[in-house]
């Protein structure tokens, strides 16, 4: 706790030194102790007792470049991926429940909602457990685990129980808090239109940039086949029917022959996976079948490159969709992304 300044005892000559000192802090920009405020990125954070009963347990933490590895190990790279700026983490605890409010500072709306978008896919829950829910932008909440994760304008925000599970109302309070201290809303990455959303499963329509970023949530490649190391973005959904199981995703490059290349590039990557090819391709394109990949294809459309990956039968966790589906839905994608503009 800080220290209070006393004036039990106050004389005019005490008065008048701290009213000099007061003067002299505004005048140099710095505020008297008393007076002080969080640092602009913890000050998103709620203040302790500013959510009825939930008591801040120590100053809130901040940590910026690498130090992320401090706070998340491994997975600091995805966050770094989309450019992190500073990530600010403070605990408050009700109870013998404990939360964790902790908010990611990105350098754009657009790779906020990137991160945001990673980390809902990645935890997406099989059962259903997690779902979406209305914000300012939509949200997912699994109310079972006590975790709600959202974002606005350029940050990021996650709220997870460090002991016990806090219920919805309390993630709803503090993510409420959190996004009245952000004055701007942002906009979503607007390459989602490329994409025929109307297909994508709930939670898994995400932007994308950074190699560990492609690694996690398109396809991993070890020798980025992509080339999201030198600048390409991409958007992806999950697309589930009673048919097929499949991603599509749409990769932008800087020039039709990047992207051309990064075409080149994932066919020779399959076929040294022993993929096999199909006889019939779309045009400017190809469609395999891979161990991992399962029923796959990717053609080019100006500087985009359209790509459906994991296509398979529902049912069937190890056989790859025929030819024809992956055709299909290859097409829907390259007519989507036309539609929207190269």
């Amino acid at each position: 706790m800080r220290p209070a300044l006393s004036l039990a005892r106050s004389t005019p000559l005490r008065c008048g030194m701290l009213a000099a000192a007061v003067a002299a802090a505004l005048l140099t920009g710095a505020a008297p102790r008393t007076l002080a405020r969080k640092p602009p990125l913890q000050a998103r954070l709620p203040q302790s007792g500013q959510i009825p009963g939930w008591i801040s347990t120590a100053a809130p933490r901040i940590f910026r470049g690498a130090q992320v590895f401090d706070y998340m190990d491994g997975a600091g790279e995805i966050p770094r991926s989309f450019g992190l700026v500073a990530l600010a983490s403070e605990r408050y605890r009700k109870g013998a429940v404990t939360l964790e409010a902790a908010i990611f500072e990105m350098p754009s709306a657009q790779d906020a909602f990137g991160y945001f978008s990673a980390r809902s896919f990645l935890e997406r829950n099989p059962s259903g457990a997690d779902r979406t829910i209305a914000l300012d932008h939509p949200a997912r909440v699994n109310s079972a685990l006590g975790v709600l994760t959202f974002w606005k304008d350029r940050y990021a925000v996650i709220l997870q129980p460090e002991a016990g599970v806090p219920d919805e109302k309390t993630l709803l309070q503090f993510a409420r808090a959190v996004e009245k201290s952000i004055e701007a809303k942002g906009d979503p990455p607007a390459m989602l239109q490329l994409l025929p959303l109307s297909h994508a499963a709930q939670g898994t329509a995400r932007f994308v940039r950074g190699k560990p970023a492609f690694d996690s949530v398109l396809i991993f490649s070890p020798t980025d086949v992509f080339g999201a190391g030198k600048g390409a973005t991409a958007v992806a959904e999950e697309v589930e029917t009673p048919a097929v199981k499949e991603m599509l995703a749409v990769i932008r490059y800087p020039s039709p022959a990047a992207a051309s290349a990064a075409l080149a590039a994932y066919r020779q990557y399959l076929t040294s996976r022993k993929a096999l090819f199909a006889h019939r391709a779309p045009a400017g394109g190809f469609i395999a079948a891979a161990r991992t990949e399962k029923g796959t294809g990717a053609c080019r459309a100006g500087s985009l490159l359209c790509l459906v990956a994991y296509a398979k039968p529902p049912h069937s966790p190890t056989g790859a969709a025929d030819a024809g589906t992956v055709a299909a839905a290859l097409d829907m994608l390259r007519k989507s992304a036309s539609r929207s503009g190269r």
